[in-house]
């Protein structure tokens, strides 16, 4: 089975290692996990942050950039790439 977590931010940093932590430990339930993100034009390294996530390869994250448009496009913009 495979789960898609989706989660739209804007200079969330911070809450984002929270939720990071919290996946990690729950993944070891025999699921498959891919964390899907849209950065809604944050300003506080957000970006770098969840590009070292990618690299630890731990879960599958799909990171996506957008100019700020809100939190309803980029959740519209999320549902499509999840589990492609």
């Amino acid at each position: 089975m495979k789960i898609s977590i989706l989660t739209p931010t804007y200079n969330r940093k911070q809450l984002l290692q929270r939720l990071y932590n919290s996946i990690l430990q729950n993944c070891d339930y025999g699921v498959e996990v891919e964390w899907v993100i849209m950065d809604d034009g944050s300003t506080d390294n957000t970006k770098e942050t969840i590009e070292e996530w990618i690299k630890e390869n731990k879960i599958e994250i799909k990171y996506h950039f957008q100019e700020n448009q809100g939190k309803m496009a980029a959740i519209n913009k999320l549902v499509p790439i999840a589990n492609r």
